[in-house]
C-alpha cells in the first residue's frame, strides 16, 4: 500500500466517525429542541391562565364594590353573578393547577429542574 491508500483510508475513517458524531448532535439537539418546546408552551399556557385569573378577581371586585357602593350590598348570598365570578375563578385555579402539574410531568419526561430551563443572563 501506498502513502496515498493510507492517507485515504484514515480520511475515511475520520469522515465515518464524524458524521457519527454529527448524528449523535442531530439527535441530542432534536430532543432539547422538542423538551423547550412543550416547557415553553405549557408555562405560556400556564402564565394566560394566570393573568385570566388576575382578570376575574379583578371583576369580582369591581363587582362587589360597585354593589356595595351603588346598591348597599353587604351579603352576596344567593346573588347568582357574584357566584358566577366565584365558580370561574375556581375553574381557573384547577385550570392553573393541571398546568402546573403537566408541567412537572414535562420536566420529569426530560429529567429536567427548573433551574436548567432558566434563561442564561448575558454579561453586559
Amino acid at each position: 500500500m501506498t502513502i496515498w491508500d493510507d492517507i485515504k483510508k484514515n480520511i475515511r475513517e475520520v469522515g465515518s466517525v464524524a458524521a457519527e458524531k454529527a448524528e449523535e448532535l442531530g439527535k441530542v439537539a432534536a430532543t432539547k429542541t422538542e423538551e423547550l418546546t412543550k416547557v415553553g408552551k405549557a408555562k405560556l399556557e400556564l402564565h394566560q391562565l394566570e393573568r385570566d385569573l388576575d382578570k376575574c378577581f379583578a371583576s369580582i371586585g369591581r363587582f362587589v364594590f360597585d354593589s356595595t357602593n351603588g346598591e348597599n350590598v353587604a351579603n352576596f348570598t344567593g346573588n347568582d353573578k357574584y357566584f358566577k365570578y366565584i365558580e370561574e375563578a375556581r375553574e381557573i385555579r384547577e385550570s392553573i393547577r393541571l398546568k402546573e402539574d403537566r408541567l412537572e410531568e414535562i420536566r420529569n419526561e426530560y429529567n429536567v429542574s427548573e433551574e436548567e430551563e432558566k434563561p442564561i443572563e448575558s454579561i453586559d
